[in-house]
């Protein structure tokens, strides 16, 4: 397209702008061509009035034109009509605008009358012409309205739909792409999201085939609602922000990353997965970020925890901190320090970049702040939680697992057993002559042959295998996976591994023990299977004590 020429839009209808260099904030002028009833809309500030000028000269008479819209009084919209009033013929003309804005128009002195669009039922007849306004209060101004032009379908929509393009283009292209564009535009002007959804619910009652804004592109018929979609659901305000940053991308970015971080905190439960997405969500806007560590005093214990997020894409808990940081941010909840906040970068960072940082740390350390103590507490919970429930599912003195723990677990795996097919063994043990040793050597010796038994089992035991104490001296081992004759095998290992070893190291106390070994049959019940283990360790004791008797294998008693 010729931009320095008039660019016919519809029918009769022209873009009479001018594309300022280098500018994404382009401001557009169109004209309605209507014989001696034309119509002007926004004329435009002083920058783009003398090309304005020649191109309206090219295609009409300026006599001919009898309105001028102003849809709001901002000069890049109305700066020009003071000296165009002075070179415009003498004629019958009107400005065409809302009352809230003849408000300060006025204060011009203009010598054209005003037509305001409240007083007139919304509406101008122009010759045979009719338009419509469309009232969209504080979009982005107490008196914005918008244009309908009902024989064309355009809608003249002043702020709204407008973007900020680094490239210029009279028509939008892609829906997504204008998007982009319209984006930072609106959460810059528009006041909040139910003023925005609201202006754009009454554009949508006029179903426009175009819709022509002051600012960015043209929007045809097909990209109209899919656009309209994505802008209610923007968050608007950027302002709100800061008090003193007035850079409108990186006021963007932040509320980007700040939306995306108060979503995921009230709809994720993963602390680390809100760590993760915060990371990921800063790269994007800030490529010179490499880790973000977090560090808290948990409220209750006083232990530190840390939490660590970077370029490998993994949150790990760390023990120390390396003191060379870019960035350090205190966590502070009702003025009570919860931890830190740690941004490493590397050296490329630009001042932007070090700018939107700075305001993004000052933005996330409340609510960081609060989900990282929320984090410690649910974690010294989750620790309470887990030592009370090992505590009441432990022995005291051997911190083997207790008899009714066992028989739960039991019961678990032989319906997994039954199920899946897969073999499972259990085994009773029980000490040689432990009334003896007690009777020899005190109670507090037994104990320590107990409690050195247990760690014996433990640690020549599967982790998957479940020790448990059954009662006094007699421990009762859970084998899934594990048939009677490798079950025998490893009983008899432990029998004469026991035998060898030196019990309580001062008093070098030897033991003994005798075990039954028995496989689950697949038509038994758990009771019959335990007594069945019980049976073949009085066996072993009525055969000599010191042995281990199974179902099949080494011991066998079949």
């Amino acid at each position: 397209m010729d931009y320095s020429k008039p660019i016919e839009i519809a029918p009769n209808v022209y873009w009479v702008g001018y594309v300022i260099p280098d500018d994404p904030f382009q401001c557009h002028v169109y004209l309605i061509k209507n014989g001696s009833e034309s119509i002007l809309i926004d004329p435009g500030s002083m920058i783009t009035f003398p090309v304005v000028l020649e191109k309206l000269n090219s295609l009409i008479n300026l006599k001919d034109i009898k309105y001028i819209i102003m849809h709001h009084q901002d000069p890049d919209i109305v700066g020009c009509y003071s000296t165009f009033e002075k070179i415009m013929p003498k004629n019958e003309r009107y400005i065409v605008t809302h009352w809230r804005t003849e408000m300060l128009l006025k204060h011009y002195m203009w010598d054209t009358p005003f037509y305001l669009i409240d007083q007139h039922n919304w509406k101008l007849k122009a010759g045979k012409r009719e338009l419509e306004f469309v009232f969209t209060p504080y979009a982005h101004f107490p008196g914005a309205f918008c244009t309908y032009d009902k024989k064309t379908g355009i809608l003249f929509s002043s702020d709204l739909f407008g973007g900020l393009t680094d490239e210029f283009s009279l028509f939008a292209k892609d829906v997504d792409d204008y998007f982009e564009a319209a984006k930072p535009f609106h959460k810059h002007y528009m006041p909040s999201r139910e003023v925005l959804h609201h202006a754009l619910k009454q554009v949508q009652k006029k179903h426009p085939l175009m819709i022509a804004p002051q600012h960015g592109s043209i929007i045809k018929k097909d990209m109209i609602d899919p656009l309209i979609d994505k802008l209610k659901e923007l968050e608007c305000g950027l302002y709100l922000l800061d008090d003193y940053e007035s850079d409108l991308y990186i006021l963007n970015k932040t509320d980007e990353v700040l939306k995306q971080f108060f979503k995921d905190t009230v709809s994720l439960s993963s602390f680390n997965l809100v760590l993760r997405n915060l990371f990921d969500n800063i790269k994007k806007v800030i490529p010179s970020i490499q880790k973000i560590e977090i560090c808290g005093i948990s409220p209750l214990s006083e232990v530190e925890h840390c939490f660590s997020f970077g370029e490998d894409h993994k949150i790990v808990e760390i023990d120390h901190m390396d003191e060379n940081y870019s960035f350090k941010k205190e966590l502070k909840q009702n003025d009570k320090k919860i931890g830190d906040i740690y941004i490493i970068i590397n050296k490329n960072m630009n001042k932007k970049e070090k700018t939107l940082l700075e305001m993004l740390l000052n933005k996330i350390s409340v609510p960081v702040a609060i989900s990282l103590e929320k984090e410690l507490i649910l974690r010294e919970l989750e620790d309470s939680n887990k030592m009370l429930y090992e505590k009441s599912i432990s022995d005291p003195l051997t911190k083997l697992y207790n008899r009714e723990y066992m028989k739960e677990f039991l019961s678990q795996k032989v319906q997994e057993a039954k199920r899946y097919k897969f073999p499972l063994s259990v085994a009773m043990i029980d000490i040689d002559f432990f009334k003896k040793i007690n009777d020899t050597y005190g109670h507090l010796i037994g104990d320590c042959v107990l409690k050195e038994l247990a760690e014996l089992l433990k640690d020549n035991f599967r982790g998957s295998d479940i020790v448990s104490r059954y009662g006094g001296e007699e421990i009762f081992i859970i084998m899934p996976f594990t048939d009677g004759i490798n079950a025998c095998k490893k009983l008899e290992n432990f029998r004469k591994f026991v035998e060898e070893h030196d019990f309580c190291e001062k008093k070098r106390i030897k033991i003994t023990i005798s075990a039954g070994v028995s496989e689950f049959d697949f038509g038994e019940d758990i009771e019959d299977l335990i007594l069945k283990a019980d049976r073949k360790v009085y066996f072993a004791k009525k055969q000599g004590r010191n042995k281990v008797v199974c179902d099949k294998g080494e011991g066998s008693d079949t």
